[in-house]
Formats: structure tokens, C-alpha cells, sequence
């Protein structure tokens, strides 16, 4: 697994947006592009990050884990 910086800025934008839409808008990335960089994460780690739901994304168990050493690493 090998994660970037920008995945895991982009990564928390979508955690703290609650949507991948509005995370992608928040790292300045276009819909697809962050869509398919955060397949690609959760493909890299072997499990799902995010729960998709009809409004938005929710951050699973292991998502909560990313987004906590993401926020350590990048503060």
C-alpha cells in the first residue's frame, strides 16, 4: 500500500464533507479523478473506507482509522 499525501488530503476532505462531490471540490480535483483515486485507496488497504449512501458518504471503521493517522500525518 502506498498512499500519498494528496490521497490523504483528499481523503479527509471527502470524510469532513460528508461527500465525495464536495471533498473533491475541497481539494480542487474533479469528480472522477477523486472518485477513482479513492477506489484505488480502498483497493491499495483491502477494505472499504466509506459507506456510500444515497447523501453522502460515512467514513467505515477502518475509514475512521485512515482519517485519524491522516490528520496526525498531515498536522
Amino acid at each position: 500500500m502506498r498512499l500519498d499525501l494528496p490521497d490523504l488530503r483528499l481523503f479527509l476532505c471527502v470524510v469532513d464533507a460528508g461527500s465525495i462531490t464536495q471533498g473533491a471540490a475541497r481539494a480542487n480535483l474533479a469528480l472522477a479523478s477523486a472518485s477513482e483515486r479513492l477506489r484505488s485507496i480502498e483497493a491499495d488497504v483491502g477494505v472499504p473506507l466509506l459507506e456510500r449512501r444515497p447523501r453522502g458518504v460515512v467514513a467505515t471503521e477502518a475509514g475512521e482509522t485512515l482519517a485519524h493517522h491522516a490528520r496526525l500525518i498531515l498536522g
